[in-house]
């Protein structure tokens, strides 16, 4: 007879009730089958939501969906773009990250304060990440409405971004999946790069277009990047941090910040 598995009663309610994670979701967690964590809910007490369940949480308040364009929720779009996941089978959102500041202010703009970041510990050299579920039909209408689908790594395009706030995003992407490096030339001369990395070259070629367009600056592809070099670099970062109060990844404003500094 396989030996019965159990779990902490009080830590499977937080995910399924509080959370709104599917059993499938809180089995792969906890490396079982999702009839075992359906037997344990049973056996707990823990009420069954319905059917289509998800097609009617909310969690983001209409007053920050309402505020778009905003400079936070364009930074969330662009977060999303990079680090996010829409599920196929629900009306969630996850943004996946291995930097804890990222997934707290994804959380903190949306207004989700108290929305719980799960911990993912991998076997090393893989980092330790962090992830925010966002289960609102009302925000996952609004983030597809921008351009984005499940399964996006290869399909994203052009988005439904306004000028006005693509800075913003642009941000948010460049957090989550770009940087700022550090480049050496002829007779060792550094210089500074920002690349902004996806698979989708449609997606690459709007983000080259749009930031020519509203900057003057032209970036290269190079490989699944765009890459912003020399002086150029540096004039991308001062348009991304136009002001010292902004949702970004600090590491990655700080190293910017660093290089001008030792411009001076």
């Amino acid at each position: 007879m396989a030996e019965r598995i159990d779990f902490p009663p009080e830590e499977l309610k937080r995910l399924y009730v509080d959370e709104g994670w599917s059993p499938a979701q809180i089995a792969e967690r906890f490396n079982c089958r999702p009839a075992t964590i359906l037997a344990r809910l049973r056996d707990y007490g823990i009420p069954l939501r319905p059917r289509g369940w998800h097609k009617l949480v909310r969690h983001v308040p209409d007053a920050i969906l309402n505020s778009w364009p905003s400079p936070e929720l364009a930074y969330i779009v662009g977060l999303v773009a990079s680090d996010g996941n829409l599920e196929e089978d629900n009306n969630c959102v996850i943004l996946n990250t291995t930097d804890f500041e990222l997934a707290d202010t994804f959380r903190q703009l949306l207004g989700m304060n108290n929305a719980h970041i799960v911990v993912v510990n991998h076997a090393p050299p893989r980092k330790t990440s962090y992830m925010v579920q966002v289960c609102d039909y009302v925000f996952r209408s609004f983030v597809e409405a921008r351009g984005l689908t499940p399964r996006k790594t290869l399909t994203i395009g052009a988005l439904d971004v306004p000028d006005q706030v693509f800075v913003d995003f642009l941000r948010g992407e460049l957090d989550g999946d770009g940087g700022w490096h550090i480049g050496h030339g002829w007779r060792g001369v550094e210089y500074l790069i920002a690349k902004i990395v996806s698979k989708s070259r449609p997606y690459l070629e709007w983000i080259q277009k749009t930031v020519e367009r509203l900057t003057g600056l032209t970036g290269r592809f190079s490989g699944h990047g765009v890459v912003y070099n020399g002086h150029n670099a540096e004039r991308l970062g001062a348009w991304l941090y136009y002001s010292p109060d902004l949702p970004c990844l600090s590491r990655k404003r700080e190293r910017w910040a660093q290089w001008m500094c030792s411009k001076q």
